[in-house]
């Protein structure tokens, strides 16, 4: 755990819990900087434009002036940076002055953006701050192959990126749907007519440069994929290819790749990332030269190679870059990214908060010559209909902020996948740690963030006690003990079954991860119940979040079809006081498919559940079935508005 952590428990200073990611070094002083209409600032030429554009972004009016007459001084020197790796800086807030330091460009971007978490109306905290990054890369993916983003969605979740000190924007413009990067050698690869999606949806070279450049401005490196041999429908409809191991497949993609590489200097875009995963189609089978030929033309264009791994792979080439997914471990030699558990379209949008807090990027503490850092993932592989619900349905925002604490300010001892889904039990210090986490991360929402862009809201004050699994042979009607009364324990068929004696404080609750990991109990199906108590002031309608077996965004498993009338086609329920709480009336019922978008089906995707409670004490039980064929096991209930006073307990 970094310094600022032991800090914020001595103290709990607002101020510290609004910078994520966490400085590496915090020290708080006396007084405050404070001003009042425009401030004299003096930079280095290879970052003013961007500084005074942070600053003219916190309504903060600057002057440019010389050093000795500036209140805000970015001076280029040495800085304490013990890994080595770009984007250290330090700041020295005094009531008079800021001194803000760095070795190169980066360093002074990232430290703009920590002065603009530390800016209050018109003070800021005196404060000294040494901070550099765990890992030398620290990225974030879109998917606009199957679903094209506009220009403005893209500049803005780029935005937001360096916020939080990112430094690398993984760009897979290639997929099944389509080809979405223009090309002059080939100009068919962008025909309406080899697209599925989106016809006429691509982006013009002079919008690659602008992305690139707009990224460069921010401290950011584009990294592009064109996904190849897998992943290529669009491309071999375009271009009449019925096999991608031919000499003239061959010679067509590297003839892509040579345009791709002119549209930046390789100072600017150093790497280019070829996919080589999931090689369905025949079509799509290559020998084992492929990658070896490909890997071989991206660096005579002066690049780095990156590939997925599980993916294909050269076993003699150690230099490629592999990127990790799944649970795919690294090979012995090449460096690599870690993406392992960073998809967050399988992701509820509150475990996205804490599953990366106790969780290692690389396994490691910090980065070095192997493990390169990591690339937060979001794969919306549905069609999308409007596309701001990429934002919404996958809770970019709120994962991009968890994300980066990670990644830039490292984690110490990592848990591996013990608290991957679920918090760590009430109690102990990682809960500890896990709430004032919360603090700081639910301080972002309030600065930067909307209720709509943001559907992440406080959940550690829940608590939770869980019974079950009770078995039910996927008679998912059965009904059990606890739905009479409420007990310390029941015996069932001959067999005793007790509440878990840990306490739970979450939103969401995993029963058993889908992946195999974090989940609280060891059975793969059967009916588990969570009941938890709120006591209000007052008789009152409060609005919540209520779900079950949230899905995948990225395909339909969990929820390919819904049930009118129920919660869920594994017929879970809620209670309140012993009443049922009805579901919505779902948008779209029966079966659905890949193209069938996204409506209704999760919580963050509908208005809130208007929930009554009396004064005193309320009781929620909830009914949690798994069928032997289903795919997730959770359920969701946090009060999110009209929450004040509330108190909460699983005692009874």
């Amino acid at each position: 755990m970094r310094i600022i952590i032991s800090y914020l428990l001595l103290c709990g200073s607002l101020w510290a819990h609004s910078i994520v990611p966490s400085p590496a070094e915090f020290e708080a002083k006396q007084g405050h900087f404070t001003w009042s209409g425009s401030l004299r600032l003096s930079t280095p030429e290879m970052c003013r434009a961007r500084v005074t554009s942070v600053f003219q972004q916190m309504d903060l009016s600057v002057q440019l002036s010389e050093p000795d007459q500036a209140a805000i001084r970015f001076e280029q020197a040495s800085v304490k940076n013990p890994h080595g790796f770009r984007g250290a800086y330090e700041i020295e807030v005094a009531e008079k002055i800021i001194h803000v330091r760095a070795a190169e460009r980066e360093g002074f971007v990232h430290a703009a953006e920590t002065l603009r978490q530390l800016a209050e109306k018109n003070t800021m905290p005196c404060c000294v701050i040494r901070d550099w990054p765990a890992f030398p890369l620290r990225g974030f993916m879109v998917d606009t192959g199957r679903n094209f983003q506009s220009m403005e969605l893209l500049r803005e979740q780029i935005e937001v990126m360096a916020r939080y000190k990112y430094n690398v924007f993984h760009f897979h413009f290639t997929d099944h749907p389509g080809w979405r990067l223009e090309s002059r050698i080939h100009p068919r690869v962008t025909d309406a007519s080899s697209m599925t999606r989106l016809p006429n949806k691509y982006y013009t070279q002079a919008d690659f440069r602008e992305l690139v450049a707009y990224c460069k401005e921010r401290g950011i490196q584009l990294i592009p994929e064109m996904d190849m041999p897998g992943h290529s429908e669009a491309l071999r409809k375009a271009l009449g290819i019925q096999s991608m191991n031919t000499a003239t497949s061959r010679t067509i993609l590297k003839e892509l790749l040579t345009e791709l590489a002119s549209l930046a200097p390789a100072e600017d875009m150093p790497y280019i990332h070829i996919g080589t995963d999931e090689v369905g189609h025949r079509a799509e089978k290559v020998d084992g030269t492929f990658v070896t030929e490909i890997s071989t033309h991206v660096r005579s264009l002066g690049r780095e190679v990156i590939g997925w791994h599980k993916g294909l792979n050269d076993a003699n080439d150690q230099k490629k870059i592999t990127h990790l997914w799944a649970r795919t471990p690294p090979l012995p030699k090449n460096p690599f990214l870690d993406s392992r558990s960073t998809y967050i379209n399988h992701m509820d949008p509150h475990e996205t908060v804490f599953t990366f807090l106790h969780r290692a990027p690389c396994q490691v503490a910090f980065g070095d010559a192997r493990a390169r850092g990591g690339v937060l993932c979001s794969w919306p592989d549905i069609r999308i209909e409007n596309e701001r619900d990429q934002i919404v349905h996958n809770a970019v925002y709120p994962a991009m902020v968890a994300y980066a604490e990670s990644v830039w300010a490292g984690v110490e001892r990592d848990k591996g996948e013990l608290y991957a889904a679920n918090l760590p039990p009430i109690g102990t210090p990682e809960f500890d740690a896990c709430v004032i986490w919360e603090k700081r991360f639910m301080r972002q929402k309030q600065l930067f963030f909307s209720n709509e862009n943001f559907p992440v809201y406080e959940q550690t004050q829940m608590r939770w006690r869980v019974i079950g699994p009770f078995p039910h042979g996927d008679d998912l009607t059965k009904i059990f003990p606890v739905e009479g009364a409420l007990h310390e324990a029941y015996e069932y068929e001959g067999h005793l079954y007790e509440w878990m004696p840990q306490r739970f404080g979450a939103a969401t609750l995993y029963y058993n991860h889908f992946f195999g990991f974090g989940g609280l109990v060891k059975e793969k199906q059967g009916t588990c119940y969570a009941f938890t108590r709120i006591w209000s002031p007052d008789e009152r309608t409060i609005q919540a979040y209520i779900g079950f077996h949230h899905s995948s965004r990225s395909d339909r498993r969990g929820n390919e079809s819904a049930t009118l009338g129920e919660w869920h086609h594994s017929l879970p329920w809620i209670k309140v006081n012993g009443e049922k709480i009805p579901p919505p009336t779902w948008k779209i019922s029966g079966k659905k498919d890949a193209e069938t978008p996204f409506t209704d089906e999760d919580y963050q995707m509908r208005p809130p559940v208007s929930v009554k409670l009396v004064k005193g004490w309320n009781e929620i039980l909830l009914k949690v079935p798994k069928h032997s064929k289903g795919w997730k096991w959770s359920s969701t209930f946090l009060p999110i508005s009209h929450t004040d006073g509330l108190r909460y307990s699983a005692e009874w």
